[in-house]
């Protein structure tokens, strides 16, 4: 069994996800936080079990203090911890390479569950335990998503998943056929500028095309306010 996953982003209409770069809407509002204010209403609604974040939006948007692993050797006992987990909805984090430091169990209330790579150490193992967060692994290099997809549904009893990007970590779920549904909220903007991060990306992998196989059904639109759109997704996979 695995969780049930909702890709859930905000973007500009060229599909670029960096917030401090948009510009504001044509309708008086002064700064950008009651304009995404819907994206974290809407996120709620889903009634998932957990969140779902890389280590670098993490790292920007939460949590910013960093592990230094220089010179310590990969754990022997690669295996899942269950530390605590009394949070409505947990926090999950795709940290391969346990970089994050933390400073509690909980980032926005939500009790955080760590994804690691088997390179990670005994000494940022330690440190999780310490704090009681919970971890599992995702294979030798931290990318085995299936493997951490069904380890969540078994061992934590994660059925429901939204999906928060960076564009990196969705390109990597999309990659692997594990989206079931994008809910898309378009920003009335454009960046215009190449480079800046997408919703989707698949870094240094050259001539795939990541969404094979993969149609979306489109189950339902909403204009919002400050001209914002929101639309949402069915994914079938043609396996």
């Amino acid at each position: 069994m695995m969780p049930y996953i909702i890709c859930h982003m905000m973007t500009t209409i060229d599909g670029r996800i960096i917030a401090e770069r948009w510009t504001l809407p044509n309708d008086g509002i002064s700064t950008l936080d009651s304009v995404t204010e819907p994206y974290f209403t809407i996120s709620d609604n889903f009634q998932a079990d957990a969140e779902l974040f890389g280590r670098n939006t993490v790292q920007k948007d939460l949590c910013s203090d960093l592990f230094d692993p220089t010179g310590l050797p990969p754990t022997n006992n690669p295996t899942t911890f269950i530390g605590k987990l009394t949070s409505r909805r947990f926090c999950i984090i795709l940290d391969p390479h346990g970089k994050t430091l933390y400073k509690s169990n909980q980032l926005a209330e939500e009790n955080v569950i760590a994804v690691l790579s088997e390179q990670v150490s005994d000494h940022y193992l330690q440190h999780l335990r310490d704090l009681r967060i919970s971890y599992l692994f995702a294979g030798s290099d931290g990318r085995d998503l299936n493997t951490a997809m069904q380890t969540l549904a078994a061992e934590f009893n994660i059925k429901k998943i939204v999906l928060q990007g960076g564009g990196i970590i969705n390109g990597a779920f999309l990659k692997a056929k594990l989206i079931n549904e994008i809910s898309l909220i378009i920003y009335p903007s454009i960046d215009g500028l190449s480079g800046i991060h997408t919703i989707f990306e698949c870094p240094d992998q050259q001539n795939i095309i990541p969404g094979l196989g993969q149609e979306l059904k489109l189950t339902s639109t909403q204009q919002l306010d400050h001209g914002i759109m929101w639309l949402h997704y069915h994914v079938k996979k043609n396996v």
